[in-house]
């Protein structure tokens, strides 16, 4: 049965690792709040950031123990959520928060 798990693990790593799609960024708001900057000079608005931190933890928590944001990479975070945001059946705008909280909080690139 381990092994099983353990192939299955590495086939999904596998196939989240080669896949490259994207998710848009939020850029802007009908009610103007307070604004945090990225190292990438995107805006993103701070109860955005707040409710896909609430969504990861309330939504992907579910699941699995949730990773640390800092653990992976913004590139890395791209195929993981790619594949894990229509696992999850989250919206679309569930899942554009989701993205900017990860992204927001992701390691720096080397």
């Amino acid at each position: 049965m381990k092994k099983i798990i353990s192939f299955l693990s590495c086939v999904v790593i596998i196939i989240t690792a080669c896949n490259k799609k994207s998710v848009p960024i939020i850029t802007s708001r009908e009610t103007p709040s307070p604004v945090i900057s990225t190292t990438k000079s995107e805006t993103l608005v701070k109860a955005d950031l707040t409710q896909g931190k609430q969504i990861f933890i309330n939504r992907c928590g579910k699941c699995h123990d949730l990773p640390l944001p800092e653990q992976f990479t913004e590139k890395r975070w791209e195929g993981i959520l790619s594949y894990m945001i229509p696992r999850a059946r989250l919206t679309d705008e569930q899942g554009i928060h989701v993205t900017a909280y990860l992204k927001a909080n992701a390691a720096k690139q080397n």
